[in-house]
């Protein structure tokens, strides 16, 4: 199997897939730990393997809006960070990546202990790689699906990630 195909799942599950870097998982956390806005944030790298990572962070007053939800920006971060990253992960050394598009829709408030987006890539490509982000609040027991997105990432030759 190429870095290009990944194994069919089962439907609603993400595929397995093959990084071009052997190296994939350092460059994914040296990416991230040069991201100060992560730090900023409290975000951890919770798991990573070829086309998915999963990213969190815990409730703090400063990451809530007016409501006492986890603000959307933060949100939209967190998925936007997780698919890049996923997509990062199935790249070539000599290449970084950048968010060109993205599109993502709130499903419900994020209130809770700790919320979690969970990036995959869908498809990777030589240029554009279509990733989705699922982004999840969690509650003691309780799970809810928050939010939902659909991103484009770009690899840029030579550009360090």
């Amino acid at each position: 199997m190429s870095g290009e195909e990944g194994a069919r799942p089962a439907a609603g599950e993400p595929r397995a897939f093959v990084a071009r870097d052997p190296g994939y998982e350092q460059r994914v956390r040296d990416s991230l730990a040069r991201q100060g806005f992560l730090t900023l944030c409290g975000a951890t790298l919770d798991a990573l393997s070829p086309g998915h990572v999963t990213l969190s962070a815990r409730h703090n007053h400063g990451l809530t809006q007016q409501h006492g939800f986890f603000h959307g920006g933060l949100i939209a971060t967190l998925a936007d960070t997780a698919a890049g990253c996923a997509a990062l992960s199935m790249m070539r050394p000599d290449v970084g990546v950048l968010s060109v598009e993205f599109k993502l829709n709130f499903l419900a408030p994020a209130r809770g202990e700790r919320l979690v987006a969970h990036g995959h890539v869908i498809r990777p490509g030589r240029t554009l790689t279509v990733c989705r982000a699922d982004v999840e609040v969690i509650d003691g027991d309780r799970i809810t699906d928050v939010a939902t997105a659909l991103l484009t990432m770009m690899s840029v030759d030579g550009f360090q990630d």
